[in-house]
Parts: C-alpha cells; sequence; structure tokens
C-alpha cells in the first residue's frame, strides 16, 4: 500500500482540526487599482460622451449647406439639451453593472458624473426657456408677445 502523505505535493500547507481556515464566501471584490482606473478610464468617456451628445443636439436654424449664394449671418445655435440629458441618464444606468463587479469607486464615480451631467442638462434647458421668454417678450412681432 502506498501512504497517500507521500502522493502530497509538498510546500503545500496542511491543515489540520482547528487552524482550517473557513471557505470563500461571495464574490471577491475588484482590486483597488482597478477598481480606480476603470473609473478613470469610465470617466474620460463619460466626458466625450457628454460633448459629443451636446454637439449632435445643437440646433442649426438658418444654415442650409448647399447653397453658394447664403451668407449664413443669420446662423442661430441653439442647443437641444434632451440629447445631454439621455446621456447622463446612461451614464446613471452604467452604476448597476458596476456594482455587480464589486467595483465600488467606479460605481460611485459614475454616479456622481451621471447626476452632475443631469444637473447640467436641466439647468441649461431652464437657461435657454428663460432666455427665450425673455426674447420673445422683447419682440414686438413675436406672437408670443401678442398675448400680454
Amino acid at each position: 500500500m502506498t501512504d497517500l502523505a507521500s502522493r502530497r505535493p509538498r510546500g503545500l500547507p496542511r491543515f489540520h482540526g482547528g487552524n482550517v481556515p473557513p471557505p470563500p464566501t461571495g464574490r471577491r471584490r475588484l482590486p483597488l487599482a482597478g477598481d480606480i482606473a476603470l473609473g478613470a478610464g469610465l470617466l474620460v468617456l463619460d466626458g466625450i460622451g457628454a460633448v459629443a451628445a451636446f454637439l449632435l443636439g445643437i440646433d442649426y436654424s438658418g444654415w442650409k449647406p448647399f447653397d453658394p449664394g447664403a451668407d449664413n449671418s443669420d446662423i442661430s445655435l441653439s442647443p437641444n439639451w434632451l440629447y445631454v440629458g439621455i446621456a447622463g441618464a446612461v451614464v446613471v444606468l452604467t452604476v448597476a453593472p458596476l456594482y455587480r463587479l464589486r467595483a465600488v469607486v467606479s460605481a460611485c464615480l459614475q454616479g456622481l458624473a451621471g447626476i452632475a451631467v443631469l444637473v447640467i442638462a436641466v439647468g441649461g434647458a431652464q437657461i435657454d426657456e428663460h432666455r427665450g421668454a425673455r426674447t420673445d417678450a422683447s419682440v414686438s412681432g413675436h406672437p408670443a408677445a401678442s398675448h400680454r
């Protein structure tokens, strides 16, 4: 008969009796350095996404791209803040998968960035609404000014 103890590889710990560690429970967290790197990378992507959403949402009213005789002097740029708000909502929705990955730092950074983008979108929309109401009141021929 062969001895079972001689078949075990040398150098591995042998636990007997009271010094047996408990089995690992639950899922492990993402290492801190990886979590911070993931959070930083996602913040860069969030910034690029918010700027892209802002640029996609700009309305060029009065712009004629293929009119060679147009001087395009009466172009007005009005951003549509809905696109920025959607980008902020997408950023907030990424918090749940990050939390499931146990990337706590990244989840917190994503949550804060998403809320900041949403606040910027709502604030920009309110400023544009206030600015539009002021412009409507100053134009005498505008239909909104005639109702007052």
